[in-house]
């Protein structure tokens, strides 16, 4: 274990100004705020060791409330706290001792402990936030609860909170009276709440909390201790070890936490204590069924109940674990309401001024109707991550489940929007087609407008040209305004001019950055070297080398217009890789795992940090921690790639991506919106009513979604994204993915990858004792040309078939496929 180090605040004993680490070359890191770069002394700043308290005499119905951030002393609380840090070994105790000092018995409603680490960005370069900065990640697990502070370089080590007695993880609440300024710089901070009824009671307008909101009777004269250990570990992925080692039960859930139609979930509850209870809250939502390993239970949807829902588990000692699941429809069914909910909604059809007659337009969910005249005027304006996002949102969902209407629909988005209004001739892209008369930071003019150095803007535009070509090439007569041609050189030429009106004389030089659905761009290069377009590869593979180089010399390129951000690494590992500097694609991983955390809930779990968004974009205007946008499911894509192609054995990532890739899906409602993020603010906690860019989350989960099967050191099967039976040598799996084109098959001998471009896999049965892969198709909506596979090197197809464009071609009539495994 990595030793800590603590030192106090003044001459106040009770605080901490650090707590450090001190690595293996006697190197300390500070997870506390010594390295801040804003000015936090005095009272009206939160410091580790800080105490909240809210209570009330048990025959009166008002609550009080107190801090030691005001008064260190509680001078005027009947509630006295004894606070105490102590070095044990390696690791560091807090104590906090309550007692009633008056003659009258307690009620204590609110009890929590400021969570105060650098996590603060404020006047930071990239790379001070990257080496003295952190990621503040919470199971609100109960008694088994932990938080966990990761370093946002993504190296050792990394922090874990836990309760070392008497103090259960119940809520995770904001601070909201600490001074120091919360924007995209810092999100805020924290306290581990381990009692919160009165904050239900009076300021969370009776919304369902992670935990049952709870309180605590301290009689008159009598004393309480709570304790919390910090202990210093390696990297996330170790943090199920060091919990066993502190006898502290961990959970598992295979896939993940959040239940899609008919998939079945198992969890397994790692501990040496006895289970005396386990159950679903509502009992309506999940049934439990005992599996075949000890301590592990079958999890599945109950009467087609739709939502949030907790599985409660009570041991023989009376202590508690919760873990947080949502439950919902199978993806396919919410991908397709999704579109239908576009297409019913979101699609303007009426003459408009600004031009944006036959685009889909984001909606607000609240008030039931498309926002065509936010103040903001990027949201309304067909293009920025919110204006661009349902017409992207529709082209991808059409790329690989094609509807002719929806096709038809896209068609009049780009000969009556795109092109030629919001891109300019010279494939320029506008910053909005909506605006105000005004001139001021989100509300802009004609010519704000009218302005084209946002590089952001462009990938959007890019990748629906791209997924029209794929329509045009591999379906006859469905695309018919254009030419393939025709939408691949379009693709081709608005990324291109990035480089001209993005550049070194641009506002911002933004072409400097990844871009988000910035990995589009491998698409199309891969594309026209399909197409052998020589002059157009050679051109582009150049201007990513060019964007690449400057990445290289970076020590962390994740920079953006923000001061720091979670949407350059997605681009800035496709082209790494691409140009095989894996060290640095390597780092990129380790950032991206530093904010994106394997946590027991279904929110938090594979949830890349973002917490600005709804300020930006959203109705609610707020910063706090966000689930399920976009940040999560495009670093699923780094995630997921080096796992498959360098990592497969690390079922780590194999579960962090699968989980940040997926986790848009609990955005879709039952009627078919799709949210932007859900606000964990316990005022709150609900999902945004403004679409605004959840079309860029949806790019990121079509661009992994499939199955994936691995296999672990003892022979057993795990299914991600499909049913999975096995018998003996012989595994047979059905994809439950919305778009059932993907399967990743990895065993301990050797990997598989098949990708139907056209044709849904039905399912597929492998059979090592034959040394095959059998490939069974679906029906198609719109049938292709013919059926293209693209599948990894060591699978070879049993019949003879020739390779167009990358890709193994069938005749479309053909319902099954046998590859042959290369020895």
């Amino acid at each position: 274990m990595t030793k800590l180090h603590i030192q106090n605040l003044n001459s106040n004993v009770a605080l901490l100004k650090s707590l450090s680490a001190e690595d293996e070359n006697s190197e300390l890191f500070d997870f506390a705020t010594s390295k801040v770069k804003v000015d936090r002394a005095g009272s009206d700043f939160y410091q580790l060791g800080d105490v909240e308290l809210a209570f009330r005499n048990t025959n009166e119905q008002q609550w009080s409330f107190f801090n030691t951030k005001d008064d260190q002393t509680l001078s005027a609380s009947a509630i006295k706290v004894d606070r105490i840090w102590d070095l044990q070994d390696d690791d560091v105790l807090f104590s906090a001792t309550l007692t009633n000092s008056s003659t009258k018995d307690i009620e204590v409603g609110g009890l929590g402990f400021a969570m105060i680490f650098n996590q603060i960005f404020t006047n930071n370069s990239l790379d001070e936030s990257h080496n003295n900065s952190s990621f503040i990640d919470p199971y609100i697990g109960q008694d088994a609860g932990y938080l966990q502070v990761a370093r946002l370089n993504g190296q050792k080590p990394t922090l874990l909170v836990v309760n070392a007695g008497n103090t259960p993880f119940e809520a995770y609440r904001p601070l909201s009276d600490d001074k120091t300024q919360k924007d995209v710089h810092f999100e805020g901070f924290y306290e581990w709440t381990a009692f919160s009824k009165a904050y239900f009671d009076t300021n969370w307008n009776g919304k369902r909390q992670w935990n049952t909101p709870s309180s605590f009777v301290l009689k008159a004269g009598d004393s309480k201790t709570f304790a919390l250990k910090f202990i210093a570990t390696t990297t996330p992925d170790k943090i199920s070890e060091v919990l066993a080692q502190n006898k502290i039960p961990s959970a598992s859930s295979f896939p993940g936490y959040v239940l899609h139609g008919e998939e079945q979930a198992e969890l397994t509850i790692n501990t040496d204590k006895t289970i005396s209870r386990i159950y679903s809250d509502p009992e309506n939502a999940i049934k439990i069924s005992n599996s075949r390993k000890q301590n592990s239970y079958l999890l599945t949807r109950l009467h087609h109940y739709f939502g949030q829902a907790r599985i409660e588990v009570v041991y023989s000692d009376n202590s508690k674990q919760t873990i947080n699941y949502y439950v919902t429809e199978s993806a396919e069914h919410l991908v397709k309401q999704l579109a239908d909910f576009h297409e019913k909604n979101q699609w303007l059809d009426k003459q408009d001024k600004y031009g944006r007659q036959h685009s889909f337009v984001t909606y607000d969910n609240e008030a039931n109707r498309q926002v065509l005249d936010e103040f903001r005027s990027y949201i309304s304006g067909d293009s920025d991550e919110a204006g661009a996002g349902p017409n992207l949102l529709m082209a991808i969902k059409n790329l690989y489940l094609p509807d002719e209407k929806q096709v038809h629909m896209l068609e009049q988005y780009i000969d009556d929007v795109l092109w030629g209004h919001l891109q300019n001739k010279d494939y320029s892209i506008r910053a909005s087609l909506y605006y105000m008369n005004n001139d001021i930071m989100y509300s802009w003019s004609k010519s704000r407008s009218e302005e084209t150095w946002r590089a952001y803007n462009y990938p959007h535009q890019a990748a629906i040209y791209w997924a029209m070509y794929r329509l045009a090439r591999n379906f006859d007569g469905l695309v018919t305004n254009h030419t393939w041609k025709w939408y691949l050189n379009q693709a081709y030429r608005t990324v291109m001019a990035m480089h001209k009106f993005c550049g070194k004389d641009a506002f911002l030089e933004l072409e400097q950055y990844g871009l988000m659905v910035g990995s589009v761009h491998k698409s199309i290069l891969e594309d026209l070297q399909n197409e052998n377009w020589t002059e157009e590869v050679n051109k582009f593979e150049s201007y990513m080398k060019y964007r690449y180089e400057t990445w290289a010399k970076l020590q962390y390129p994740y920079g953006s217009e923000m001061p720091w951000d979670s949407t350059g690494q997605e681009e800035v590992y496709t082209w790494c890789n691409y140009f095989n500097d894996q060290n640095k694609a390597n780092k990129t991983v380790n950032a991206i795992l530093a904010y994106t955390p394997l946590i027991p809930h279904w929110g938090y779990n594979g949830d890349s940090r973002r917490y600005f968004d709804s300020f930006v974009y959203g109705k609610r205007e707020k910063i706090t921690r966000e689930f399920g946008h976009y940040g999560s499911s495009l670093n699923a894509i780094p995630i997921l790639d080096n796992y498959k192609y360098h990592d497969s054995c690390d079922l780590f990532k194999l579960e962090v991506g699968y989980a940040a890739s997926t986790s848009i899906l609990s955005s879709i409602d039952q009627k078919g919106f799709g949210s932007m993020a859900f606000l964990t603010d316990p005022e709150f906690m609900e999902f945004e009513p403004y679409t605004s860019d959840f079309g860029q989350a949806f790019y990121g989960y079509a661009h992994d979604a499939g199955q994936y099967i691995y296999q672990n050191s003892n022979g057993e099967w795990l299914s991600f994204g499909g049913q999975l039976a096995s018998h003996n040598e012989f595994l047979r799996l059905q994809p439950t993915d919305a778009f059932k084109h993907r399967l990743f098959i990895h065993t301990n001998e050797t990997d598989f990858e098949i990708n139907s471009e056209v044709a849904q896999i039905a399912s597929a049965d492998f059979n090592a004792d034959l040394n095959e892969i059998e490939i069974h198709f679906g029906t198609f909506s719109v049938t292709p040309e013919t059926i293209r596979i693209r599948v990894s090197d060591n699978l070879i197809p049993d019949t003879n078939s020739k390779i167009v464009r990358g890709a193994y071609t069938l005749d479309p009539k053909t319902s099954v496929v046998t590859f042959k495994i290369r020895s």
